[in-house]
């Protein structure tokens, strides 16, 4: 398989360059080791289930982008959560606040986390 940016092999490559990891960050951030995830990147060897279950929960994608290079518009997305459980509705939120830790934008400091709690009172 080669790497081309319409592969799984590709998406997997942007998705890492979008974070401005090294491949050995990569595999490390999602819990496999560095030769494997350099076989998925460079297309030699194929990204299993497994796998993209991992990028899935680290990066908090949908692994149908990194098989099929197809992401669900917003409304889709907010009618999913809507439907769901309430437990799975806590693991997204969850999610989001990782997300956003690793990117620095949320600082979880007692100040944060308070005006969170304030705001999300109805």
């Amino acid at each position: 398989m080669k790497n081309n940016n319409n592969s799984s092999a590709g998406r997997l490559k942007r998705l890492r360059l979008s974070r401005h990891m090294t491949q050995e960050q990569m595999a490390e951030a999602i819990g496999i080791s560095e030769s494997l995830y350099k076989g998925n990147e460079s297309g030699r060897l194929p990204i299993s289930k497994k796998t993209a279950q991992m990028i899935e929960d680290y990066f908090g994608i949908s692994a149908d982008y990194i098989f099929f290079g197809t992401l669900r518009d917003s409304q889709d997305v907010w009618t999913a959560i809507l439907e769901c459980e309430e437990s799975e509705k806590m693991k997204i939120m969850f999610r989001l606040l990782k997300y956003f830790s690793l990117q620095g934008t949320l600082d979880f400091s007692d100040q944060t986390i308070n005006n969170l709690i304030k705001d999300m009172k109805l």
